[in-house]
């Protein structure tokens, strides 16, 4: 090989190694930069004052330190480092009272935390039982634990305590039955003054009516509710309430359990 061919191979092989170092000292600097700043962040995201840097609009049933606690929101703690949408869901699943929680930061070192509880619209027990279970369901069938204020709510009673846990949300005839009690509460049939429904008869729902007397209601797909259902249920609860409402005779149990027709059944025999 030539003197000036060697000469150029060793100053391109210096260039390179010159080259290499150079991009090495940048790439250095700016992960030394990029840790400052990071640093930097992480710093200003520190809950130092909690009042003023945590809101929390709590529900009636689950409390804002209860809500604090479960996220993890205390002094010292840092913002930045607090995986939020992991946190909240476990929330979610961990306390069925709760039907929404958002969670809004205001960079960086503000956080805001709005909770929604489950409303409950009916109690959740078992036939016969006559001790309150504290087992409600809230308008969309998920089940829960709550005490307070619900003895005026009407009740679905099951054939058994564990049909229906905390957590779990209706379905079939249980979810028929919650239908059918907010079917009630629409203004056309709030004169029926639903009570309960029992949901442990094979082939239809017991309801008991506010006058005490009782009705046999069923329709087609009340075991697999569905839009289609829905219609049937509420043509069904139109031909009782109708029946009820011309009836002048003692009524004790109705029967609706045929599509579109009627019967009063004081002794098991009288129709409509």
């Amino acid at each position: 090989m030539k003197p000036n061919k060697m000469i150029r191979k060793d100053r391109h092989g210096v260039w390179l190694v010159i080259g290499s170092i150079l991009v090495a000292i940048a790439l250095t600097g700016v992960y030394l930069a990029y840790n400052r700043l990071r640093d930097i962040y992480l710093e200003q995201c520190i809950i130092t004052d909690f009042n003023a840097q945590v809101k929390i609009t709590e529900g009636k049933i689950v409390k804002a330190d209860v809500i604090a606690e479960e996220l993890g929101l205390k002094k010292n703690a840092n913002l930045a480092l607090i995986d939020f949408a992991e946190k909240r869901e476990a929330m979610l699943k961990k306390i069925p009272t709760l039907r929404s929680l958002t969670i809004t930061r205001q960079l960086p070192d503000k956080i805001t935390v709005v909770a929604e509880d489950r409303t409950p619209v009916a109690r959740i027990n078992v036939s016969g039982n006559k001790k309150n279970s504290g087992k409600v369901v809230d308008s969309e069938g998920v089940v829960f634990s709550f005490y307070r204020g619900t003895s005026m709510l009407p009740t679905i009673y099951e054939k058994n305590l564990e049909a229906s846990e905390p957590g779990m949300r209706l379905k079939k005839r249980a979810l028929s039955a919650l239908r059918l009690l907010e079917a009630c509460r629409q203004p056309e049939f709030q004169d029926l003054g639903v009570l309960d429904v029992d949901i442990t008869k094979e082939d239809y729902i017991l309801v008991t009516l506010g006058n005490y007397s009782r009705a046999k209601i069923a329709w087609e797909g009340m075991d697999n509710f569905s839009p289609e259902s829905k219609i049937k249920m509420t043509a069904q609860l139109n031909e009782l309430a109708m029946a009820i409402r011309t009836n002048t005779a003692p009524a004790k149990m109705w029967n609706a359990t045929v599509p579109g027709v009627v019967t009063l059944d004081p002794k098991g025999n009288n129709s409509l």
